[in-house]
């Protein structure tokens, strides 16, 4: 059995553009919950009307709130996003000093 090693490339390898280097980690992944949250609580406020528009009072207002919440918690977890990634830019220009 060949032994593992912890890099699979070689420093010397190139991979083709647009892939991913396997010792980035998590550094690749985007902000998903962010926009999903987003999209789940437009959808509520969809319902929301929908039910309204029945005169089913409980479920538009269940609806409500959960559209509401969902709405709030993805504007908050995008601006953090957004801002760490603004953070991370700043520092990386004034690490290589292309200020």
């Amino acid at each position: 059995m060949l032994p593992v090693t912890p890099y699979a490339f070689p420093a010397a390898h190139k991979l083709p553009d647009g892939a991913r280097n396997p010792r980035d980690g998590a550094r690749g992944i985007r902000n998903l919950p962010g926009p999903i949250l987003l999209a789940a609580g437009i959808v509520s406020i969809a319902l929301t009307l929908t039910a309204a528009g029945y005169g089913e009072l409980l479920w538009s207002a269940l609806c409500g709130l959960t559209g509401a919440l969902c709405l709030h918690f993805g504007i908050s977890l995008t601006v953090v996003e957004q801002r760490r990634i603004k953070a991370a830019k700043a520092q990386d220009t004034a690490y290589r000093g292309d200020i």
